[in-house]
C-alpha cells in the first residue's frame, strides 16, 4: 500500500474512496500490518464479515501477540449507535474509542469503513463528522482511514469529502487533496 503517508507523518487523514473489494481487504491488511509492524496499535472500524476476512488473513502474517494489538469495532454499533447516523453520537463514540490511547499515550492509526444505513444523502451530515474528525487528527496527531465504497456514495460525497481530507486514497494510488483546506478545520475558540 501507499505506507509513505502513514509512516512520514505524525498525523494523517485518508479518505479512500474504493471500488473493489478485495483491493479494499489487501489495503486494509496492509495500512493494519504496517502499523502494527511500526509499534502501532490499530482500531478496525468494519462491517462484522470483513473483521471475520481481515482477521483470517491476519493471522498468517501476525503474531497472537501482534493481533492482539488490532482492536476491532462493528461499524455497525459505531456509526449507528442511535439508530441512525447521528453524526453527535457518532464523534462521542470515536472519542470514547480512541481516549483510553489519548490517555495512555499508547500509538495508534486506525481504519474506518464508514457505512450509514439506508440514508440517502447523508453528504452533509458526513460532512460534519468527517471536519469534526479532521480537527481531532489535528488535534491529537493522529493517523486515520476513513474508507467510503465509492458506489455507495452521492455523486457529490466525493468533493465534500475531500474538502476535509488532506490524502486521497484509491485502490492503486495514495495523493493530496487539490480541495484540501486545513484552515476550515482548525480548532476555534468555543468549538
Amino acid at each position: 500500500m501507499k505506507g509513505e503517508i502513514m509512516n512520514q507523518n505524525t498525523c494523517a487523514h485518508v479518505l479512500y474512496s474504493y471500488d473493489n473489494g478485495e483491493a479494499y481487504i489487501k489495503n486494509a491488511i496492509v495500512y493494519i500490518t504496517e502499523g502494527i509492524k511500526s509499534g502501532d496499535s490499530v482500531i478496525l472500524i468494519e462491517n462484522e464479515r470483513n473483521i471475520k476476512i481481515i482477521f483470517k488473513q491476519l493471522k498468517s502474517r501476525l503474531t497472537d501477540d501482534q493481533i492482539e494489538k488490532v482492536h476491532a469495532v462493528s461499524n455497525f454499533e459505531f456509526y449507528l449507535t442511535r439508530g441512525s447516523y447521528h453524526p453527535p453520537a457518532v464523534y462521542k463514540q470515536l472519542t470514547k474509542t480512541i481516549a483510553p490511547y489519548i490517555e495512555n499515550d499508547i500509538p495508534f492509526r486506525s481504519w474506518a469503513n464508514v457505512e450509514w444505513g439506508s440514508l440517502d444523502d447523508p453528504s452533509q451530515i458526513i460532512d460534519w463528522f468527517e471536519k469534526e474528525t479532521d480537527k481531532a487528527v489535528l488535534q491529537y496527531k493522529l493517523k486515520v482511514v476513513c474508507a467510503y465504497g465509492k458506489e455507495k456514495m452521492p455523486p457529490e460525497m466525493q468533493s465534500i469529502l475531500e474538502k476535509s481530507h488532506p490524502h486521497i486514497m484509491t485502490d492503486e494510488n495514495l495523493m493530496k487533496s487539490n480541495t484540501y483546506d486545513p484552515s476550515d478545520m482548525l480548532v476555534k475558540k468555543g468549538d
